[in-house]
């Protein structure tokens, strides 16, 4: 075979291995850790039930009913912003039954007439979204990736991190597991800790400092958890979230204490109204907002088909994506549009809990992986091969877009256009939620 037939025998291999790879199923992409997320963020643990009846069945059924309801309305205050929530109605049963995929029991306990228990209830997180896109209420359900607490006391005219006591410390130490939309890490107090981080650099929101001891511990962002006794048992609230995906604006807010003789115990309903803080302005940033959609054109870099799996598995697994279309693929990159339910810095904090960035790129974005290096710019050998660059600040003549439809370098998946004695594209990608 000669050298020709060769070249354009891997090139024409080339082309239809990479038209394959555009046009994969999202069900051949990876989805396990985005359908787990689902199934946990849409799960409700340890609902208590008491009911009574005149046997034990009917007491039973009644507290699974009662049971699902509880539930529902726990998920609904996971999802919606408190002013939403308050105004939505509550579904009939036969509603609520169709939107529940099954429960678990267990602590259970009767007698003849009553039945005590814990339900874990699992909803069917498509139902669920339906349920709130019919009633126009706008949700959230970006998962945050994890935040490290830093909690500050000042007392007697003093603020501690690490030394003791900190009974506010000890108050997050005895935080439950929450399972909302903002997962939180307590640091240890060790010696690494106090090394990292000084009571100062907490208190003047050092950001280097903040992301130093965070990601020690697996988190991303920080939040600068303050709180002070104030007469009467009440705790003075002051709450900030620093990094990444943190909005630096600072939450205070005055809470009543409990009746415990244990200071941490007191302190305990100040912690949950810090959490609840923290959820509500995560909800607030990253709201799908039904009906309103919103168009965002992305390079993504690739080097490997690896690359564009995870960058599909991303779009396939983000509630804020409507649909994404790609539109051009080449050896180097894809250029993909995405309708989003939100806006560009929602998707990119989105992506950012994927370990995903959206940066200002050549007219539009660049989508690539944290870590990943930026392309390299292309070396321009026939500019007018290449799309103009869209105006504004963000058009780098530098790193050009992707080549233009028809020319060797490049594989057409979306729209149908042929150049002058092209073959015929491949079809369009169907859109994917």
């Amino acid at each position: 075979m000669s050298d020709t037939s060769r070249h354009g025998l891997s090139g024409l291999l080339y082309i239809l291995l990479v038209a394959a790879i555009a046009l994969l199923p999202a069900i051949l992409v990876p989805s396990g850790p985005a359908g787990a997320a689902d199934a946990d963020l849409f799960t409700i643990r340890a609902v208590p039930v008491d009911a009574t009846a005149e046997t034990a069945p009917a007491a039973r059924d009644r507290a699974v009913a009662e049971g699902r309801r509880l539930a529902y309305r726990r998920l609904v205050g996971r999802l919606v912003p408190a002013a939403e929530a308050a105004g939505m109605p509550d579904p009939t049963d036969a509603e609520l039954q169709r939107m529940v995929l099954g429960f678990e029991v267990a602590n259970e306990r009767s007698s003849t007439v009553r039945w005590i228990a814990q339900l874990t209830v699992a909803f069917d997180p498509e139902a669920v979204r339906a349920r709130l896109r019919a009633a126009g209420v706008p949700y959230a359900e970006v998962r945050s990736l994890p935040v490290l607490v830093i909690p500050l006391y000042e007392a007697g005219g003093e603020t501690v991190l690490w030394k003791e006591p900190n009974p506010w410390r000890n108050a997050w130490y005895n935080l439950p597991p929450q399972g909302g939309l903002v997962p939180f890490v307590m640091p240890y107090g060790d010696v690494a800790d106090i090394r990292d981080l000084s009571p100062d650099q907490a208190m003047a929101g050092d950001v280097e400092a903040l992301t130093r001891i965070a990601e020690r511990y697996g988190a991303r962002d920080a939040v600068i958890a303050r709180a002070r006794p104030r007469a009467g048992g009440a705790v003075e609230l002051s709450i900030q979230r620093l990094g990444q995906g943190g909005t630096d604006s600072t939450m205070v807010e005055t809470v009543a204490g409990a009746e415990d003789l244990d200071e941490a115990r007191r302190l305990e309903p100040a912690v949950l109204r810090a959490v609840s803080l923290v959820e509500e302005a995560w909800k607030q940033d990253n709201l799908i907002r039904p009906g309103f959609e919103t168009l965002v054109t992305a390079t993504v870099p690739l080097d490997s088909l690896k690359r564009w799996l995870t960058v599909r598995e991303a779009l396939d697994g983000l509630s804020i994506v409507a649909r994404y279309e790609v539109v051009q693929l080449t050896r180097r990159e894809a250029l993909v549009d995405v309708w989003i339910n939100g806006d560009p810095e929602q998707f990119r904090v989105a992506l950012a809990q994927r370990d995903l960035q959206l940066l200002p790129g050549a007219g539009d974005y660049v989508l690539k992986q944290r870590g990943q290096p930026m392309p390299e710019p292309a070396v321009v050998t026939d500019p007018s091969a290449l799309n103009s660059p869209a105006p504004g600040p963000a058009a780098d003549p530098a790193y050009p877009r992707a080549p233009a439809y028809g020319t060797s370098d490049t594989v057409i998946v979306g729209p149908s256009t042929t150049a002058p004695g092209a073959s015929p594209s491949a079809p369009a990608v169907p859109a994917t939620q």
